[in-house]
């Protein structure tokens, strides 16, 4: 038979055969990349053909430095990580051009039989944080601007910078429910109300993930930390959440629930902290129960950082690193986030299968997840980006006008006494001063390496040259004294100057040395190792010798860490925070003696991530005598204070809620001089500032506002925008009134021998440059149904003389209920733009969903009954109806 007859014979029996078995059974050998079949057709068919291995790579998490040199792919790194078997998702890559990412996506694609690319995640809380991005105000003053669309707008931008970098996965928005304002997170959250967050995340994951997941302007979002995680004990980072089941549904659940089935969220990430007793990365009712069954979520469950290997270490409810992996993916987590090396991750889970101690049905349901995502992203059809997106996309005019948009909206005026703002331009001289007038802060999960406008730069733009703008910092922010230099340090033979250090490769300080030298002076930043020879992380130091100065002075010693320290002086233990770690500065009082030898040792360990090591004295005193002669010698004096990310952020808890270091003092010493004073924050908690509201004449909360953060506070104090934020949290005057958020329940007593009942700020307060009147509040139907809408209108007048929006909020009360329901609830707001002398009369709708309560019976019903309807500019001025379900 000629050649060419008998090769036309095979190919034509080999497309029969083809067709034949399409037709019998339904599918082709490569039915998952047909972008014309349903998502979970793809997702079956290609886990029917994947490995068990195959499948569990799609489960781990991998480190971005693994394939990159610097900013360039790095082929052998890449092959000698993930071999032939593909990789799930990798994380803190944060690629600058579009060719490392397409090269890198390439190779994944390449190096695995299927094809699988890679799912690329990324932190972007309040901005992408790849270094050149839009930065946005910290998520808790976005949850001052009280304005869905426009947090919409703001996903849209962070997962539109994302995605043209080649970024599929955002690790937020946070969820959390603020109620510990003591807790360093609280920074993260949109404020103390589950609607408000519920409402706000929901509109920010909606603008992540578009109208489109395969859209190059989409990214996947992933609201955390799921749940209840908002209200640790004692404002303690992981620690318990004390809360029940019903508490749990009515006051934290359904800002996560209304984000994943109204905005579709895709991703999750379960908390480290244990809820009524039992972790939630182990916790099969969360993650099962309620997240998959009652939600209907089909995203994937990511563990917070070292979530499941805490399950052993922390909280004692597993007894090794495996049976710690087995109780979590059995409850529902899908990928592991660094709690493990790949290899042990993968190994074990292979294990966990073959031993019975896992079934495939979990495997399959964390893989298929991971790879419906990547179908819904549209991967396997487009898996690369191009350098011209990212030119077009990234930071651009658009972008930073609603980064602008966000700082303004997201000011509070919290008092204005006398008028004094706003502020004439044709003032002839201010002082700008304080530890935080001329500093950018954005907050924790930033922008790396970002910048922003300070307000000393955006009030000189703001005033020209006609007015004399001049600054001191006055004190700063954490006293933190002075590095103590060489000269005053010595070895312990006194042979030469400086401390003996020892370094241990564990954090114990067991055994030899790894490496011995002398430190000359203890003022150390590492990012990564600290000598020859020792880690990047789990090290610890010994350093020893004596301290002798040739001053006397009375003052302190301290150390400054971000892990465990103490220190023995003259074999006195004086400094221990060798549990607490996270250390901005810690001291002790020291009268030290011209000349006299104090015998000295310093101990450290070091868990990960760059460690610091400090050694520090006064001898040199603040001194606020230089911003005390510039106020006195201007017309008014605009003192900006508050916080940094190295008092609030992760890990970075607070026992008290008052201004941290001398800043009371400065701020009084400021006042005393009689000049107009006006105080404006950047913090990202509630702030006890007690002496400030009753002494200070105007007090601005501005919070960590983002990128164009002093522009924006410049243009609120001159006048040119109207200050329309809200406190989404409650300020209590002291830590001992908590909790004091507003929704309490109508038991709760505040009721105390030498402080006041009454919170500092009551929640959704902010003041306005003009002033609004509510009349006329109706129900229009005042006995509706269990199934029924309350439809709800009221009469917003401006009777100021400026123009201004006004947030306006309502309220209810279920008046009696089968079990105890706060007094007062939020349940809507609208934020309305209302010229001077105009009336708008706004209209709210409350459905089933938001007059709903848990009964006795755990189930979420409308109990028929009185409710009353309250509706103003805060939670506490407002204007009242009732309206009945009727049985």
């Amino acid at each position: 038979m000629d050649k060419n007859i008998q090769r036309k014979t095979i190919i034509g029996f080999c497309l029969m055969t083809c067709i034949f078995c399409q037709n019998i059974f339904g599918q082709t050998e490569n039915d998952y990349r047909n972008p014309k079949l349903p998502v979970e057709e793809r997702v079956n068919d290609l886990l029917s053909k994947m490995s068990l291995e195959e499948k569990i790579r799609q489960m781990d998490m991998y480190k971005g430095e693994f394939f990159v040199e610097g900013q360039d792919f790095s082929l052998e790194k890449a092959k000698n990580k993930i071999g032939n078997l593909g990789v799930g998702a990798i994380h803190d890559l944060y690629p600058e051009s579009a060719n490392t990412i397409n090269e890198l996506q390439r190779f994944v694609i390449d190096s695995n039989r299927w094809g699988i690319p890679a799912l690329i995640m990324e932190e972007m809380l309040h901005g992408y944080m790849a270094e050149g991005s839009t930065a946005f105000p910290m998520n808790i003053g976005l949850g001052a601007t009280w304005d869905t669309e426009l947090l919409k707008k703001v996903g849209e931008v962070i997962g539109t910078e994302a995605r043209a970098h080649g970024v599929h996965f955002g690790l937020g928005p946070n969820l959390d429910i603020g109620l510990e304002p003591r807790w360093g997170r609280i920074a993260e959250t949109f404020g103390e109300d589950v609607y408000l967050a519920g409402e706000l995340g929901t509109a920010m994951v909606q603008g992540l993930q578009g109208e489109s997941l395969a859209s190059n302007r989409s990214i996947i979002a992933e609201p955390k930390h799921f749940a209840v995680h908002g209200i640790p004990q004692a404002g303690g980072n992981s620690s318990p959440t004390l809360v029940g089941e019903r508490a749990a549904r009515e006051s934290f659940l359904p800002s996560f629930q209304k984000a994943f089935q109204k905005g579709g969220a895709l991703g999750t990430m379960c908390a480290y902290s244990e809820l009524d007793g039992i972790p939630c990365a182990s916790n099969h009712w969360l993650l099962t129960e309620v997240l998959r069954n009652e939600y209907g979520f089909k995203g994937i469950v990511v563990s917070d950082l070292g979530a499941i290997k805490y399950l052993q270490t922390t909280h004692n409810v597993s007894d090794s690193p495996k049976e710690s992996i087995r109780q979590a993916v059995s409850a529902g987590v899908d990928m592991q986030f660094y709690d493990f090396s790949n290899e042990y991750w993968q190994d074990t889970l292979i294990e966990l299968i073959k031993e019975g101690q896992l079934s495939m049905k979990d495997i399959d349901r964390a893989a298929g997840g991971v790879l419906r995502l990547k179908f819904m992203l549209g991967l396997f059809e487009d898996p690369y980006t191009s350098e011209k997106l990212i030119k077009e996309r990234f930071h651009s005019e658009a972008n930073q006008k609603i980064a602008l948009e966000a700082a303004l909206k997201s000011i509070v005026l919290l008092k204005n006494q006398g008028k004094l703002l706003p502020l004439n331009k044709g003032i002839k001289s201010i002082a700008v001063i304080g530890p935080n007038a001329d500093e950018s802060r954005l907050g924790g999960y930033s922008v790396k390496n970002k910048v922003g406008t300070t307000v000393l730069e955006g009030i000189k733009q703001a005033v020209g040259t006609h007015t004399n703008v001049h600054y001191e910092e006055g004190v700063p922010l954490i006293v933190k004294g002075q590095i103590i230099p060489s000269e005053y340090l010595f070895v312990p033979d006194g042979s030469e100057n400086g401390l003996k250090g020892e370094y241990f490769n564990n954090r114990n300080l067991r055994g030899e040395p790894n490496l011995t030298r002398i430190d000359k002076e203890l003022g150390f930043d590492w990012p990564w190792s600290p000598g020859v020879g020792v880690n990047d992380d789990n090290f610890s130091i010994r350093w020893t010798g004596y301290i002798k100065s040739d001053k006397a002075f009375d003052g302190w010693l301290g150390l400054s860490s971000d892990d465990g320290i103490r220190m023995w002086l003259d074999d006195q233990l004086v400094i221990d925070n060798w549990r607490k770690g996270s250390t901005n500065i810690v001291t002790t009082p020291k009268k030290i003696e011209a000349g006299r030898k104090y015998k000295v040792r310093i101990e450290m360990w070091e868990g990960g991530w760059g460690a610091r090591a400090h050694l520090r004295w006064n001898m040199q005193k603040v001194d606020f005598q230089p911003a005390i002669d510039l106020v006195s010698k201007s017309d008014v004096a605009i003192v900006v204070l508050g916080e940094s990310k190295e008092l609030v952020e992760e890990n970075r808890d607070v026992a008290t809620l008052d201004l941290h270091g001398l800043q009371n003092e400065f701020i009084q010493a400021i006042q005393q001089t009689g000049k107009p004073v006006v105080c404006v924050l950047l913090n990202g908690r509630p702030l006890s500032i007690n002496w400030i509201q009753d002494n200070v004449p105007a007090v601005v909360e501005a919070w960590f506002p983002g990128e164009l953060g002093g522009k924006a506070v410049a243009q609120m104090l001159f006048g040119d925008y109207n200050p329309s934020g809200r406190l989404p949290v409650t300020f209590p005057k002291s830590v001992g009134q908590l909790p004091i958020y507003y929704n309490q329940k109508p038991s709760a007593i505040h009721r105390y021998v030498s402080e006041s009942e009454n919170p500092l700020y009551t929640f959704g307060h902010g003041l306005s440059y003009t002033t609004f009147e509510y009349s006329d509040i109706k129900v229009a139907t005042p006995e509706i149904q269990k199934d029924e809408n309350a439809i709800v209108t009221v009469s917003v007048k401006n009777n100021g003389d400026h123009d201004g929006e006004e947030v306006v909020q309502l309220y209810i009360n279920d008046v009696y209920s089968s079990v105890t329901t706060p007094e007062k609830t939020l349940k809507g707001f609208k934020r309305i733009f209302i010229k001077k002398g105009e009336t708008k009369e706004i209209t709210f709708i409350l459905t089933p969903e938001e007059l709903s309560l848990w009964n006795k019976n755990m189930e979420n019903v409308v109990e028929p009954g009185e409710f009353e309807v309250m509706i103003g500019g805060n939670s506490t001025d407002l204007i009242k109806t009732r309206f009945t379900v009727m049985p």
